[in-house]
């Protein structure tokens, strides 16, 4: 019964995936070290917030049929020849995963990288506080995808370039936990308002704590 509970919580899956990167603790503590401790503090007490506020309210917001759904897709993925050992099925389901999503991953990487100079325009002290560009960096970064940590020099460069501190917290708070490509990649496992919800949040948050970095003097 406890395991078809958990199978049935979505929200877990959520927590993990948010988790791994908006908490990761060598990123706080390398933030700590490059921004200041302050930054840290910030992605820590949202980072809490969006990890087990979002799993929360997506278990909230699954149906049954939905959790249905995703069992079996899951149990088809998974479906191997059970006379084979364990590592022979965890090589099978690897590849078939593979073969599915690092063509669009590349795809999806490869167009965002061609449209960065869209979603990050020319960087400079006309990029303030205003909530025009809070928004707008709090989307952009919802969307574009960055290795593990990349977000901390990033927000360093734009702060030296005279970038303010409201962009710079949306940034810090939207560019870690999704991207297009991760949307992309975990379609068939969550429903498209389930995505849709997610993506809302994590932008919200992203506003969030710009407005905070500003209201802190940061």
């Amino acid at each position: 019964m406890a395991c078809v509970r958990a199978r049935r919580r979505p929200g877990a899956a959520i927590a993990f995936w948010l988790g791994n990167t908006v908490l990761n603790p060598a990123t706080l503590v390398f933030m700590g070290f490059v921004l200041g401790w302050n930054w840290a503090g910030l992605r820590l007490a949202l980072g809490l917030l969006m990890v087990f506020g979002l799993g929360y309210l997506v278990n909230r917001l699954v149906t049954p049929q939905e959790a249905e759904a995703a069992n079996a897709r899951l149990e088809e993925l998974i479906e191997t020849d059970p006379s084979s050992g364990a590592f022979a099925r965890w090589m099978q389901i690897l590849c078939r995963m593979t073969l599915r999503l690092i063509p669009e991953y590349i795809v999806l990487v490869l167009l965002l990288g061609a449209a960065r100079a869209f979603l990050f325009p020319e960087i400079g002290p006309q990029i303030d506080n205003h909530l025009f560009w809070i928004v707008a960096f709090a989307v952009a970064g919802a969307f574009f995808v960055i290795p593990t940590a990349g977000e901390v020099p990033i927000v360093q460069a734009m702060l030296a370039l005279g970038i303010g501190a409201g962009p710079a917290g949306a940034l810090l708070m939207t560019l870690p936990p999704i991207s297009l490509p991760s949307l992309a990649m975990v379609a068939r496992s969550f429903s498209p308002r389930t995505l849709a919800v997610l993506t809302a949040a994590v932008i919200a948050f992203g506003v969030l704590g710009g407005l905070l970095a500003i209201a802190l003097h940061f």
